[in-house]
């Protein structure tokens, strides 16, 4: 009877442990310098959350250069340990385009490198980041960037929790995950002009990582919405494609 009873309180401690995180992730803000770099990352970067889970730490952002034009080459990363191959986005480095007054712009899809430190990036690709991102050039037309609010908390997406834990299920049949273990590992990214949304969703501990997208009626599809990503330093074309493909930035028509 005593041993039932012990096992019952440490599982309550565990869920109550969850959902404090939870709760405390979407209570979370920036309180650094960068605010406007902050935004840039956590709209861009697949995976990114604003802070390290678990410790609510802030992320270590560093300007490492600026062209004569305005931009900025950053780099983001949230405190994970240095060299986790199973992280998705573990260490990047990033390029904001320009900040006018309550808004920051970015070129999508290629405006970032991925790794799994500091050390893992070539003097090549810096060197493609910066030139596949105009450094050093006039700066073009903004309709070519993604508009993104400054912000010091990353907003949450438009798909409601009840809503992510039965997509969960559908890409994870196999698993009997409870909600309070889902929605930690679902992150939005981004939400395009006519109101389809990004999600990464990871299987718990096992480095398989996913996209998936929602379209503006909130409907998803688990044969068409769902990209597997392999590559967990170089996806960014894959991710473009999977997200043309579900008609991103394209009128809606249900």
């Amino acid at each position: 009877m005593l041993k039932k009873f012990s096992i019952k309180y440490k599982l309550v401690l565990v869920l109550s442990f969850t959902l404090f995180l939870m709760g405390c992730s979407r209570d979370f803000e920036y309180v650094g310098e960068h605010p406007e770099l902050f935004s840039v990352a956590v709209n861009s970067v697949l995976g990114v959350r604003g802070y390290l889970p678990g410790h609510m730490n802030q992320p270590n952002i560093t300007v490492v250069d600026r062209d004569g034009y305005g931009r900025i080459l950053f780099s983001y990363d949230e405190g994970h340990d240095v060299g986790d191959d199973s992280l998705l986005s573990g260490f990047n480095y990033v390029i904001v385009q320009k900040v006018e007054g309550d808004y920051a712009y970015f070129y999508p899809h290629y405006n970032f490198i991925s790794g799994f430190d500091s050390g893992h990036f070539t003097g090549e690709e810096m060197a493609a980041l910066r030139e596949v991102n105009s450094w050093n050039q006039e700066m073009s037309d903004s309709s070519e960037f993604v508009r993104v609010r400054v912000v010091r908390q990353k907003e949450e997406g438009p798909i409601s929790d009840n809503e992510l834990v039965e997509m969960h299920h559908l890409i994870f049949p196999d698993l009997n995950f409870s909600r309070g273990q889902i929605i930690p590992n679902v992150v939005f990214l981004r939400i395009d002009g006519y109101g389809r949304s990004v999600y990464l969703v990871s299987r718990g501990g096992t480095g398989t990582h996913i996209a998936a997208l929602f379209q503006p009626d909130h409907s998803f599809d688990v044969d068409t919405g769902i990209l597997e990503i392999e590559d967990l330093t170089n996806y960014q074309t894959e991710l473009r494609l999977f997200m043309e493909a579900n008609g991103w930035d394209t009128p809606f028509d249900d």
